[in-house]
């Protein structure tokens, strides 16, 4: 797997549908966790600070957003917020070549410009830099190496191909409510055996739990 990190002004991403104006109010956004990125929705956990701390600002104007719910409040004037997003956004995202591979954190905007953290394989990460070039985005590459996950980081408990398997899941919606997927579907996608799929989700889930609980 391959970690890409990329940095485009907001006239470059205006070309492709994201108007940084509409987060003019904002001083610095990052998004920390991506919970969710389909045709459908998007929805991540992130940090906000705003310009003017005492102004109250509609993170839904414009449509970008569906749904914004302040989770904690610092004395510093940040703000962990959850944030949800329709077809708007996932749209966007697709259309620039994030259809295979997956946002990875930190996604962030500060002084006019914004970062994209991306992860797939060397295929992935060359057609995700095909389609920003076909469009004409003038973007700088901050970063192209191997993916390191942090140590402290629940993925990291996970061998490679247990981590892609399951970010496979999570993505296509085999952990959805109902389900979009089952596990023959999703073993077929990703061209393996479904008893071999499901041994290495059930390694995982285990592994994630283990880690998780143990920090309890």
């Amino acid at each position: 797997m391959r970690r890409l990190i990329l940095e485009a002004s907001e006239k470059e991403i205006a070309k492709i549908g994201i108007e940084l104006s509409t987060v003019q109010h904002i001083k610095f956004l990052e998004l920390q966790h991506v919970l969710r990125l389909d045709s459908t929705e998007f929805a991540a956990i992130g940090k906000i600070e705003f310009k003017d701390p005492a102004a109250k600002v509609d993170l839904m104007a414009n449509g970008f957003l569906m749904e914004a719910q302040v989770l904690e409040q610092e004395k510093n004037g940040v703000y962990t917020v959850f944030m949800r997003g329709g077809p708007i956004l996932s749209n966007v995202l697709n259309s620039v070549g994030i259809v295979e591979g997956y946002l990875f954190p930190p996604l962030n905007i500060q002084d006019g410009k914004i970062r994209i953290s991306f992860v797939g394989n060397e295929r992935q990460v060359g057609q995700f830099l095909e389609k920003l070039n076909q469009k004409g985005i003038r973007y700088k590459v901050v970063l192209l190496a191997e993916a390191d996950f942090s140590l402290n980081s629940p993925l990291n408990q996970l061998t490679e191909k247990q981590r892609k398997i399951l970010i496979a899941a999570y993505k296509h919606g085999y952990y959805d409510v109902p389900r979009k997927i089952n596990s023959q579907q999703l073993a077929q996608k990703l061209g393996v055996v479904d008893s071999t799929l499901v041994e290495h989700l059930r390694k995982a889930e285990h592994r994630l739990l283990t880690h998780v609980l143990n920090g309890i």
